[in-house]
């Protein structure tokens, strides 16, 4: 948990130059997202509502909330989260290509709260439409749940 939030940390702090001179500053993104869920559940779906905060050339401070819904395989029964999460978001290289780490809580279905951790990879094919594959992770008591899935945001 530490060794998370020290990589977390570096790779923020690391990636910040000088402030964008970026006609968009601030954008907002709308997302859906589906994935490959942990042992026990069939799949996992979801939506999101993210904010991109540009602080540098390079570099933006994002915060979202969202909701991920679980399936149980073969039964008709789900486990939801909603997560808040805050996090930065870095160009690999080009300005299509980012890397973005988030950290948080999520409420969870009956009131059950967990830590939420969800590192990613996207790619922006315009400026109004990206992709990103996204591992989301809950974590609670020593356990586990997580997906890795597909995140598709119109970004306004």
């Amino acid at each position: 948990m530490k060794k998370l939030i020290l990589v977390f940390a570096t790779v923020a702090f690391t990636t910040i130059g000088v402030k964008a001179q970026d006609s968009r500053p601030t954008t907002l993104s709308i997302g859906v997202n589906v994935g490959i869920p942990s042992s026990g559940y069939s799949i996992a779906y979801g939506a999101d509502l993210q904010a991109d905060f540009a602080v540098a050339a390079t570099t933006k401070i994002t915060g979202s909330i969202g909701y991920e819904n679980f399936k149980f395989k073969d039964i008709d029964v789900h486990n939801y989260y909603v997560p808040l999460l805050i996090g930065a978001k870095f160009n690999l290289g080009s300005d299509k290509l980012y890397g973005h780490a988030q950290l948080g809580y999520a409420f969870g279905k009956d009131h059950n709260g967990a830590f939420a951790y969800a590192p990613s990879i996207g790619y922006y094919f315009s400026p109004n439409l990206d992709a990103s594959v996204k591992y989301l992770a809950f974590s609670k008591n020593g356990g586990t749940l997580s997906d890795i899935g597909l995140r598709l945001a119109y970004n306004f």
